[in-house]
């Protein structure tokens, strides 16, 4: 996975707005919800329940009050794939202020995130910049579930841990 340079001028004000938002609750004192995991939600056609599903995928590695991942998804009817790309954040009481930039475009989108259990609601609240000519496969207003860690999800999440280790210290 390649790493991402973010504006830092760019993305201060904003991050600067949501923590001034979430410290004001009363529910920020609180101690920090746990992202750390597997997150997804399934997307799929009513009208045609035979056809292959699409949906989004976030995989969090959490450290203290800092997050960092990747993230996948594709259409109903998998039209389009997204390899997906990074996930930074930071968590203050049950929520976190994420920013996703897609490997594939460029496109770099800002999501504010609670969790509550195994739910996680996720909603897109801004796009930061553009992406380049394409379209990215992320998660707009969605419940996403935390999965189950089987073998697989274990050496996949053990994988993310390890690349989001060097950008925590």
């Amino acid at each position: 996975m390649r790493r991402f340079a973010f504006t830092l001028a760019g993305l201060l004000p904003v991050l600067c707005a949501a923590l001034i938002a979430c410290a004001s609750s009363p529910s920020a004192w609180a101690a920090n919800a746990n992202f750390d995991g597997e997150w997804s939600v399934e997307w799929c056609d009513r009208a045609a329940p035979e056809a292959d599903c699409g949906g989004f995928t976030a995989s969090l590695v959490q450290d203290g009050d800092r997050l960092c991942g990747d993230y996948s998804g594709a259409r109903v009817r998998l039209t389009q794939i997204d390899e997906g790309g990074r996930i930074l954040g930071i968590v203050i009481g049950s929520t976190a202020v994420l920013t996703i930039e897609s490997e594939r475009s460029g496109g770099i989108y800002l999501v504010q995130a609670s969790v509550d259990g195994d739910r996680m609601d996720w909603k897109m609240r801004d796009t930061v910049r553009r992406a380049d000519h394409d379209i990215d496969i992320i998660a707009q207003n969605d419940e996403l579930k935390r999965r189950t860690l089987d073998a697989g999800l274990k050496q996949q999440h053990a994988n993310v841990t390890s690349e989001c280790q060097v950008g925590f210290q």
